[in-house]
């Protein structure tokens, strides 16, 4: 039995609260296999898509002009004085130095890991994006393009010419809405050739009947082409109330559905609600249909869903909230609006984890935002395995943790393997994300600072840094890798709502290059997107390429 100060299980309460609340759903039983199955609690009616064109984009853009955008609010899903009192905690606690036993880059049996091939170069910036921050970097590669979106901009590149811009569009006019629109994230279809881009919209006062995010996917497998959009996905009904909205949306997909998960939270306390998940059928609106889906509701904050790589029947969703469990949910018949169920598998058992302090910048008592112990990106689901990453407190420092999880029987929902990546034993590192081939190659990308190196001239600023992993390396280990691009400056302009805490992330990216070479096979490359710095007050952006072969 694990023993608990009494400050710890207090401020936990709210936590522990949240998964009984999570469990008192609207629940039935499977006669087949006993579970208890997680009903939808309402469903959503969504009229066809608006077919738009970059012209039309670029026409609305035109019309809107300048529209003042503003801070993209990181919403915590605890009580707002629970998680102020854990960060503090957790930045008091702050360490000199992690345990040389937890040294990835140490580790034995290390293999060369993901290194650059040939491609780096600076995406979108704070200036050019509209201003806001923080930027939410996010992107996907397909045969021909990146497309990497922020806040709040949608930027397609050539991926022949690593660099040169095809279209740029603000993310409200891409959408064709007036409002401000936040939290974007895009998938590349590897199975359909499509695009998929999603974002969402925050309630404007405690009475807004508004409630809705904004979908999009390409007409063809070209991102600069048409896309059906859907500006309007409403979500209403069952435990939804005026002034509801759907924060910090995330994207995935297997190869007959998209799924798209957020938290929840009410206007005007700001509180959280729960989680919610959406799937709806590819074959819907991959031709611009309209649609009619369930909505699950009451799910473990912050659900990640999966990128399925190959035709399993189930997907598996995935959250890490409760300090000493991850909550694995199975989706089933899912692009089956009247067949899909959710299951709440297990609440898999993994070593304790605590939230991150923030991370500490050379020079400045400004620190960088290392958010909460969330995932932040979609799952890679391949098999039976399920790959994701969180940064927790490792020895007193921001850490990246990854997962391989089994998910189907006989060893389900036990971990296959687990370990922490860093740059080295003093430095911070935070704001990870993971994509993991059917190999079980695994790519990384993630931020590190160094601000307290007894060698002067090794402390650096923000730095974007890479890695992954292969088959035959040691167990739990992903090494240090290499610095991919390092700020010239301190960050601090975007400043948070916490005294001397810059806002950062929320997230990165990592996905597979679909794209062969006659000595490299699809998928055994990556492109990543991460944040970096640019000037005091503007945040900037690093793309790349990289993996195991050319």
């Amino acid at each position: 039995m694990r023993n608990y100060p009494l400050q710890r299980v207090i401020l936990a309460l709210p936590v522990i609260l949240g998964v009984l609340l999570v469990l008192d759903v609207n629940f039935g039983y499977s006669e087949e296999t006993g579970e208890r199955v997680i009903k939808p609690t309402t469903r959503v009616e969504v009229q066809k898509a608006e077919v738009r064109t970059l012209e039309d984009m670029e026409e609305t853009e035109a019309k809107l002009g300048f529209i003042e955008e503003e801070e993209a609010p990181f919403m915590s899903t605890e009580d707002p004085w629970v998680y102020e009192s854990e960060k503090a905690a957790a930045d008091s606690a702050r360490s000199s130095g992690r345990s040389v036993t937890h040294d990835s880059s140490k580790g034995p049996g290390v293999r060369v890991p993901a290194t650059l091939r040939g491609v780096s170069y600076d995406g979108i910036n704070q200036t050019a994006a509209g201003g806001g921050f923080p930027p939410d970097t996010h992107g996907a590669v397909g045969p021909s393009h990146f497309v990497e979106v922020v806040n709040f901009r949608v930027v397609v590149y050539n991926k022949a010419n690593p660099g040169v811009i095809l279209s740029s569009v603000a993310l409200n006019a891409f959408f064709g809405s007036t409002e401000f629109v936040f939290d974007p994230r895009v998938v590349y279809d590897l199975t359909w050739n499509r695009w998929v881009v999603i974002a969402s919209r925050r309630s404007v006062s405690a009475v807004d009947p508004v409630r809705r995010f904004f979908l999009a996917v390409s007409t063809t497998g070209n991102p600069v082409g048409p896309y059906f959009v859907y500006s309007s996905v409403n979500f209403g009904g069952g435990p939804f109330n005026n002034g509801d909205w759907w924060d910090y949306p995330a994207l995935g997909m297997d190869q007959d559905a998209v799924f798209i998960t957020g938290n929840i939270f009410d206007i005007p306390t700001g509180g959280f609600k729960f989680a919610a998940m959406m799937p709806i059928a590819k074959a819907r609106i991959y031709n611009g249909l309209g649609f009619g889906v369930p909505v699950f509701t009451g799910l473990a904050a912050t659900l990640q869903p999966p990128i399925v790589l190959d035709q399993n029947k189930d997907a598996y969703f995935l959250a890490a909230n409760n300090f000493t469990h991850l909550h694995l949910y199975r989706g089933e018949d899912l692009s089956n609006a009247g067949e899909a169920t959710l299951v709440l598998q297990a609440l898999v058992d993994v070593p304790d984890y605590a939230i991150p302090p923030s991370a500490s910048q050379p020079g400045t008592i400004q620190r960088l935002d290392t958010l909460d112990r969330r995932f932040v990106n979609a799952s890679t689901q391949y098999a039976d395995s399920l790959w994701n990453v969180h940064t927790i407190s490792v020895g007193g420092l921001p850490t990246p943790k990854f997962y391989q999880i089994d998910t189907e029987a006989p060893a389900a929902n036990t971990i296959k393997q687990q370990g922490v990546f860093f740059e080295s034993g003093i430095s911070h590192d935070f704001n990870a994300s993971i994509a993991v081939n059917a190999s079980n190659e695994a790519f990384v990308t993630w931020n590190t600072t160094d601000a307290t190196n007894a060698n002067v001239a090794l402390r650096h600023q923000a730095r974007v840094r890479i890695s992954g992993r292969q088959p035959a390396d040691a167990l739990g280990v992903i090494s240090a890798g290499s610095a991919l691009f390092t700020s010239p400056v301190a960050l601090t302009g975007n400043p948070s709502s916490t005294p001397n805490v810059q806002r950062w992330g929320d997230y990165s990216a990592v996905s597979l290059d679909p794209s062969a070479t006659a000595t490299c096979g699809a998928h055994r490359r990556a492109w990543i997107v991460n944040e970096k710095i640019n000037a005091a007050a503007v945040w900037g952006s690093r793309i790349a390429r990289i993996g195991f072969c050319d």
